[in-house]
C-alpha cells in the first residue's frame, strides 16, 4: 500500500452483499450509534476492516482483543461500515473513494448512508423527522416509497457528502438518511429514527425499542466521542465556509 492510499482488508470471505449500511461519526452520531445497534441486534459478522497511514494511530480493544478503528461487518446480505473515531478531513476523500469503489466490486445494489442533520429545537421534538437525499431517480423513488420525506433544498459537508460524491462519479446507488439531531451530544433518538425509516427502506423490522431503553447509557458511553467529533466537524465547517454559494453565504 502507498503512503495516502486506503485499502478495505477481508479477514472473512464477503459475497453476496445487496445493501451496504455506512454509519460515520459526524451530527448527533446518529450513523455510528445506529450501526452499532444494527451489529449487535443482528449479531454481524466481522468481516474486515480499513487500513491507511492516513487514518489516526488507533486500536480500540474490545473483550481483550485489538481492533482497528473502522471495521466491516456482514450479515446475510447485508454489509455495515463503522468507525469508532473521528475522521480528518484529509482523510475523507480517499475513504470515500475506496468504499464506493469496494462496493462497487462487490456488486452492492444500494450504499445507504445514515447520518444526522443539525436542528436547534430538538429538545422540543420528541420524534424526529427523517429526510432522505438520493444519487438517482431510481434512489429518489425508493426513499419516497418508504415514506422518507426527500431534503430538497441545503447542501451536506463531511463523509457523506464525499461518499454520494463518489457514488454519483461511479454510478452507485446511494440513499443518505438524515434525521433531525442535536449537534453537541450523542442522539440515541436520532439513531432509531434513521433505523426506523431504513426498516421502512429494506422492508424488514429492527427493533429499536432496546436502543431507545439504553438511551441514557449510549450518551455517556459516547460522549468523549462526540466531542472528538464535535471538534472534527467544526474544523471542516471552517474549511467550508470559504467554498459555499454566495446563497448559503
Amino acid at each position: 500500500m502507498e503512503p495516502g492510499e486506503m485499502t478495505v482488508v477481508e479477514t472473512e470471505e464477503v459475497k453476496g452483499i445487496k445493501n451496504c449500511i455506512v454509519g460515520i461519526p459526524d451530527v448527533g452520531l446518529v450513523g455510528v450509534i445506529a450501526a452499532a445497534h444494527l451489529i449487535g441486534t443482528l449479531k454481524a459478522v466481522e468481516a474486515g476492516h480499513i487500513e491507511s497511514d492516513l487514518l489516526p494511530p488507533v486500536i480500540v480493544i474490545h473483550d481483550g482483543k485489538p481492533k482497528a478503528p473502522i471495521r466491516l461487518y456482514t450479515k446475510g446480505s447485508l454489509a455495515i461500515v463503522t468507525s469508532e473515531v473521528p475522521i480528518q478531513s484529509t482523510a475523507l476523500p480517499p475513504l470515500a473513494r475506496v468504499l464506493v469503489q469496494w462496493a462497487k466490486s462487490k456488486g452492492v445494489e444500494n450504499l445507504i448512508s445514515l447520518s444526522g442533520i443539525a436542528v436547534q429545537n430538538r429538545l422540543d421534538i420528541e420524534t424526529p423527522e427523517v429526510f432522505g437525499v438520493a444519487s438517482s431517480e431510481e434512489a429518489r423513488k425508493t426513499l419516497k416509497a418508504a415514506g422518507i420525506q426527500m431534503l430538497e433544498e441545503g447542501f451536506m459537508v463531511g463523509p457523506h457528502a464525499l461518499i454520494l460524491k463518489e457514488c454519483l462519479r461511479n454510478e452507485v446507488s446511494n440513499a443518505v438518511l438524515l434525521a433531525q439531531a442535536h449537534y453537541q451530544y450523542p442522539d440515541p433518538g436520532a439513531a432509531a429514527a434513521a433505523l426506523s425509516a431504513l426498516s421502512r427502506l429494506l422492508g424488514v423490522k429492527i427493533d429499536v425499542e432496546s436502543l431507545l431503553e439504553q438511551a441514557e447509557e449510549i450518551r455517556l458511553k459516547t460522549r468523549e466521542l462526540m466531542q472528538r467529533t464535535q471538534r472534527s466537524m467544526q474544523r471542516m465547517e471552517k474549511a467550508q465556509e470559504q467554498e459555499l454559494p454566495p446563497m448559503y453565504a
